[in-house]
């Protein structure tokens, strides 16, 4: 082996090394794959601005570990999304600000599925896991707005 002629080569060495026999966990290399290929170049991104499931205090009074709302902000789209916990199941119940009818992907790393959000730009999906999830809104008349991944 050559020894390294500069710090960034001496450094990718160190790094070769440290992460040489290392296999990642099980499908993480598949996840990611999948998820380069949805991304979507036109698309605007709506980042995640609030989770109640990180934003609770500590201590409640009453736990409401079944139910958890997401909340998604793009430049002139709030995504609100209410997760609810049935079993090992998940079910969203979506609603576009503004109101607006749209075409709503649901991706997760094995599939994606299409609802339509209705004029008062709710929707619902059923039967998801607890797995990461991206939503895609097709709205009239204007780009794609995708949300960023989170995990159910």
């Amino acid at each position: 082996m050559n020894p390294p002629s500069g710090p960034d080569e001496q450094l990718l060495d160190e790094l070769r090394e440290l992460f040489s026999g290392t296999t990642p966990p099980g499908g993480v290399v598949e996840a990611a794959k999948q998820s380069y290929g949805w991304r979507d170049v036109d698309a605007e991104v709506a980042k995640l601005t609030g989770d109640s499931a990180l934003d609770q205090p500590t201590v409640q009074a009453r736990p409401a570990a079944d139910r958890r709302v997401l909340t998604f902000e793009a430049r002139d789209l709030l995504i609100e999304v209410k997760v609810v916990t049935a079993r090992r199941r998940r079910r969203l119940l979506g609603r576009l600000v503004p109101p607006q009818r749209a075409r709503v992907d649901v991706s997760q790393p094995d599939g994606r599925l299409t609802v339509e959000a209705d004029a008062a730009g709710r929707f619902t999906v059923a039967g998801l896991e607890a797995r990461p999830v991206s939503l895609r809104c097709r709205l009239s008349g204007r780009r794609p707005v995708t949300t960023e991944w989170v995990l159910l």
